[in-house]
């Protein structure tokens, strides 16, 4: 992976935490500057992780890096909000969603860089 792809990767992640703090009700209440740390620390950790396996993965390498980081982070940074309440299983559920969309965003930058890289791939 490179910078572009930590760049790609902070970015879904920030959108996706604006879009989804506006539109789910039961969306912890992540501040503009919580989203931006959340989303720094999901790119930061995802190029490292990236790095730590040659900075060559496959797309679906990528996009499975991309949602166990993109997770982890998320339920991480939701914990705060957890109260023994009910909201637990719902703030879960919503990192697993956002960590979904990020693989599949992964994968598909994966995809198109793995092309730019060698043209030849993905013609049979």
């Amino acid at each position: 992976m490179n910078w572009r792809g930590a760049i790609i990767r902070f970015v879904a992640v920030w959108v996706l935490l604006e879009v989804f703090r506006y539109t789910l009700t039961q969306f912890p209440a992540v501040s503009w500057s919580q989203a931006i740390v959340l989303a720094v620390l999901c790119a930061g950790i995802g190029y490292l992780a990236d790095e730590l396996f040659g900075g060559y993965l496959s797309p679906p390498g990528r996009g499975l890096v991309g949602f166990i980081v993109s997770t982890s982070i998320l339920i991480l940074g939701f914990i705060q909000y957890v109260s023994p309440a009910v909201h637990s299983p719902v703030y879960v559920f919503d990192a697993i969603v956002i960590g979904a969309i990020v693989g599949v965003a992964d994968a598909v930058v994966g995809r198109v860089y793995a092309r730019h890289r060698d043209p030849q791939v993905g013609q049979e």
